[in-house]
């Protein structure tokens, strides 16, 4: 049974091409019928006797009304009126892939310009600008493995990432691949998807190492994809101009050589694809191509399905046959037309309307403004509180977009609703506030990710800025003691000149103004220093908030370092490199 209560347009708006063919209607019925000026002289009943095509001309008096008649049907058509669904495929790319980077000091090796490390972060931009689909995160390795991104769709956060890695900001030195691979099976396996990608990015690995990693990988659907970085002459690792190049226990210089033939036993043995360093693109296509198979297989799997409204204007087209045969029989040419008309209208793809804004409530204009990223419009169109939000963020608003998000009601708040909250007050240099925030996201969700990661950075922003606080007072304090050192010597020499003052009247007078040129540019210093200072002050705050979402090496290694310190196990690394 059709549940009319369901009945709507699928498209309102061509509605309004009634409109025209019914003021052209009107305009013709208002017109006198001339016939040809003889109904001005000769009488009605008269006329039809003496024109002796006036017979003929009788199915043209019906010929406006069945025009508009057949208009108006197919506008209503074309409007796709509709109560009924129908499900329809859903096409989603469900590509996952976990970038691993090798950072220990081994990818300092400039055998590969600029250096090995270098190579492989240009060669990874490269993959994210090719491949911009599904989620993707990072996890880096030296002597321990460390998450620096999770699964996200937003690229740009690991290109900024990638900007900020070295092979200085890891805790612990050394080369231990199987712990990165198993931050990132831990990654993939939270997704729930029975398909995943790994690239590692990587100048080698000992026999133990690459054991254990087959070992992590057997069972598990993960496709590996290899890109080996380095050659087989290798090159030293130059640590500072200080120290020089990397020295092992016995004081030779480190070498570290690409072993390619160790990298393809192992590749062969778990199905995985490996391929050296090119200079063109060519091996990061190898990689988009096994995860476009990968994410193909998922989207065969899934067979996802969505509910669409079924268009049934093409029901419509019955009414308008006795109207087409009609014509047929008295206009041949104008029923062809019609026909052919009306199939073109059908048959033309949907395309975008100006008119269509017109039957699209607030927030719908406001996600249409904000794709055209006209955020202060959109701001003032949406209703909804968090699209609201999200354009006054957008548009650098920070204060409103906090304001806004505090004032939904306490139990329709949710984790991203205070995350996003603590994000606007961080950039709004609430750093307490923000933490605030992120505190009372991570208690309606502990597992919020980002609001953890966020925290981690919006704290290290707050113990720096302690520190530059306890600094500036120490330096204020001991200003003040060199003032009041100052004053004291003023006192003094003031009482020097009075007591000379008595001997000698003009060398009184010339100490005074000798005294005045002095002091001068003492206060004029001393106001130049302290508004040098202030400056100083906003500049570093700037500097401080750009790092939030730069994310600087510095963040990256206390975090990391933080997270080392809470794993709480040593690991024994046999050599650091």
């Amino acid at each position: 049974m059709p549940d009319f209560s369901l009945f709507h347009l699928i498209r309102p708006w061509a509605l309004l091409l009634i409109l025209p063919a019914i003021i052209l209607y009107w305009l013709y019925k208002k017109q006198p019928a001339t016939q040809d000026g003889w109904s001005a002289l000769i009488d009605q009943h008269l006329l039809s006797w003496l024109m002796p095509h006036s017979s003929k001309s009788k199915g043209i008096k019906y010929l406006p009304s069945m025009l508009l008649t057949f208009w108006v049907i197919t506008c209503l058509s074309l409007a796709g009126p509709t109560w009924k669904k129908t499900p329809q495929p859903v096409f989603s790319s469900n590509s996952t892939q976990v970038i691993l980077l090798d950072l220990s000091l081994s990818m300092d090796s400039d055998d590969i310009k600029p250096s090995r490390l270098e190579r492989a972060k240009f060669k990874i931009k490269d993959y994210l600008k090719l491949h911009n689909e599904g989620l993707t995160g990072l996890v880096v390795y030296a002597g321990d493995g460390f998450i620096l991104s999770p699964l996200t769709s937003d690229k740009d956060t690991i290109e900024n990432l990638l900007d900020a890695l070295s092979t200085k900001i890891m805790p612990l030195l050394g080369s231990r691949p199987e712990l990165g691979f198993k931050k990132a099976i831990e990654l993939l396996d939270n997704t729930g998807l029975a398909q995943g990608n790994i690239i590692w990015f990587t100048d080698g690995a000992d026999p133990d190492s690459l054991k254990s990693i087959s070992d992590q990988l057997d069972g598990t659907p993960y496709q590996l994809s290899i890109l080996a970085i380095g050659t087989e002459d290798g090159a030293p690792i130059q640590l500072t101009e200080e120290q020089g190049f990397l020295r092992d226990n016995r004081g030779n210089i480190v070498i570290p050589k690409l072993n390619y033939d160790r990298l393809s036993t192992f590749a062969k043995a778990n199905n995985a694809i490996l391929t050296p360093v090119t200079v063109d693109d060519s091996d990061v296509k190898l990689f988009i191509s096994a995860t476009d198979n990968t994410s193909t297989k998922n989207s065969e799997k899934d067979n996802k399905f969505a509910d669409d409204w079924f268009d049934l204007g093409y029901w419509l087209i019955l009414p308008l046959l006795p109207l087409v045969l009609y014509s047929f029989r008295h206009r041949a040419l104008l029923g062809s037309l019609c026909v052919f008309s009306f199939c073109s209208i059908l048959m033309q793809p949907a395309q975008a309307n100006p008119l269509e804004d017109f039957f699209l409530n607030e927030d719908q204009r406001g996600r249409k403004l904000i794709d055209e990223e006209d955020y202060s419009e959109a701001y003032n169109t949406f209703q909804d509180p968090r699209w609201k939000a999200l354009s006054a963020y957008r548009m650098g608003s920070y204060d409103s977009s906090s304001d806004i998000l505090e004032n939904i009601p306490e139990g329709q708040q949710t984790a991203d609703d205070l995350y996003n909250q603590g994000n606007a007050l961080a950039l709004n240099g609430q750093l307490d506030k923000a933490i605030e925030s992120y505190n009372e996201a991570l208690k309606l969700e502990p597992d919020h990710q980002d609001a953890q990661y966020n925290k981690d950075i919006v704290e290290s922003l707050k113990q720096e800025q302690d520190k530059e606080k306890q600094q500036n007072q120490n330096e204020q304090g001991e200003s003040e003691e060199q003032k009041q050192d100052q004053q004291d010597s003023q006192q003094e020499n003031s009482q020097q000149e009075s007591d000379q003052q008595e001997q000698d009247p003009r060398q009184q007078q010339q100490s005074e103004k000798e005294q005045q040129q002095q002091q001068k540019p003492e206060l004029t210093e001393q106001e130049l220093r302290d508004q040098f200072e202030e400056e100083e002050k906003d500049q570093e705050m700037e500097q401080w908030l750009r790092q939030l979402s730069d994310d600087p090496g510095g963040l990256l290694r206390r975090k990391m370092y933080r997270e080392y310190q809470r794993r709480g196990h040593k690991q024994q690394v046999e050599k650091n490199w």
